[in-house]
């Protein structure tokens, strides 16, 4: 989703998402259901059912005793400003922000000032709805150097592919052009297909991928 390599004087900023796919009687879909970010070697992941996992500690809401988990939602990520919040009408959605601020250096502050880009710090927001399994994932702010699905901060409507220069005519070519390389560094704990160099998946294989009825209704109960 997004790629920083100069991110904190070449510390390196990564943001990873994960789709599942959902096969309907009368709409087929992809839907986040994981994300993770990694900070030089630091990595945070979080799961569609709201479990949070901080290099590789799992965080949960109640102590299991078994020496495995972590009850205490931790107020930083790799030194940085990380909280957690509840929120929504019945506070069962889970809000996760993580405050990324660095320093810009003026050279490159004033060419974004001169575009209209925004300086400011950048802030991940994760949302996840329990009853949904879906999660919501923005960003704020820019990275001078910033590459993926999200764009480069001085790209406008161009959807750029890994060459820079390349505008991407099709949404499906531009998702499989940012797909994580296998010469990659991998951020989610568990690998699951497909994995590059296999394709994205767009059909039904028979019956593996995850179904969910009654969603539309589902949704509205939430909004």
């Amino acid at each position: 989703m997004l790629s920083s390599p100069d991110f904190a004087s070449g510390t390196g900023l990564s943001l990873h998402i994960r789709t599942t796919r959902v096969d309907g009687r009368l709409l087929s879909y992809s839907y986040i259901s994981g994300a993770a970010v990694g900070v030089g070697n630091s990595v945070l992941e979080v799961q569609e059912d709201g479990t949070l996992f901080v290099n590789g500690v799992r965080h949960v809401g109640s102590s299991t005793g078994d020496g495995k988990h972590n009850n205490s939602f931790p107020t930083e990520f790799a030194t940085y400003a990380f909280t957690r919040n509840m929120i929504g009408k019945k506070k069962k959605i889970t809000q996760y922000i993580l405050n990324l601020t660095d320093i810009i250096i003026d050279s490159v502050e004033d060419e974004l000032k001169e575009s209209n880009i925004s300086t400011k710090p950048i802030l991940i927001t994760i949302h996840v709805n329990p009853r949904t399994s879906m999660l919501f994932v923005k960003v704020d702010g820019n990275a001078h150097d910033s590459v993926g699905f999200l764009g480069k901060p001085l790209a406008g409507d161009r959807l750029l592919g890994r060459d820079g220069v390349t505008d991407m005519s099709h949404w499906n070519e531009y998702g499989e052009e940012w797909q994580v390389r296998d010469t990659e560094p991998k951020l989610f704990r568990e690998h699951r297909a497909p994995q590059y160099p296999d394709a994205c998946i767009y059909v039904s294989d028979g019956g593996h991928l995850k179904k969910i009825h009654n969603l539309r209704r589902r949704l509205l109960a939430e909004s």
